[in-house]
């Protein structure tokens, strides 16, 4: 059973179980809106306190992208996927055809990483699903640039408990010319945490 303040190597076991197969999912979604091979790598997968958030990710100082979207369903929750400009920048090479790149962050460029950050957070919490028997789903995600700070800080204004813990996802995206590195984060409260965990090691 998940406690607040402790982690066992077995629950972080049944976690790297959702992120392996949300990585395959989403890699399989990207391929399909792209037309292209694409793989997924999720190197760290590790719960953190929300108040370690920003420092673990990089710099809080640091303007980064931003996608959020609220979850719904049995589970309420917020989702983030974090990437430093410079990896937007090469995550829009990896999305865009070589015609249309160059032109920044532009509405449809940010639509485009919003898009990716629907996928990520469809795949992974469709994962979540499939092994808790769980229904949850996105809302339609918001995409915005600011401090890295600022970005969790909004989140962590929206949960009420100290000891909250944040599901941390590194993800490496990986085509042949390019890759994009990137975080997602799942937030919740601990109970609904220690539930998912709980639900995961029965299986």
């Amino acid at each position: 059973m998940l406690e607040e303040g402790q982690v066992l190597e077995s629950e972080l076991d049944v976690l790297r179980e959702v992120a392996n197969i949300g990585s395959g999912h989403a890699a399989a979604s990207m391929e399909k809106w792209l037309g292209k091979e694409m793989a997924l790598k999720v190197p760290v997968a590790a719960m953190v306190p929300l108040e370690d958030v920003a420092e673990t990710i990089g710099d809080p100082m640091e303007t980064v992208m931003g996608v959020y979207s609220r979850v719904m369903g049995d589970m309420e929750g917020h989702i983030l996927y974090l990437i430093s400009l410079e990896d937007a920048r090469e995550l829009l090479d990896i999305i865009l055809d070589p015609e249309d790149r160059g032109q920044g962050f532009s509405p449809n460029n940010l639509s485009a990483i919003a898009e990716t950050g629907n996928i990520l957070f469809n795949a992974y919490l469709g994962a979540v699903s499939e092994l808790c028997g769980l229904e949850l789903c996105p809302a339609p995600p918001t995409c915005t640039a600011d401090m890295l700070a600022a970005i969790v800080n909004t989140i962590l204004l929206e949960v009420s408990d100290s000891g909250d813990l944040a599901l941390y996802l590194k993800t490496e995206f990986e085509e042949e010319d390019f890759s994009s590195t990137g975080n997602v984060l799942f937030v919740t409260d601990f109970s609904n945490l220690a539930r998912m965990v709980d639900i995961l090691e029965e299986e």
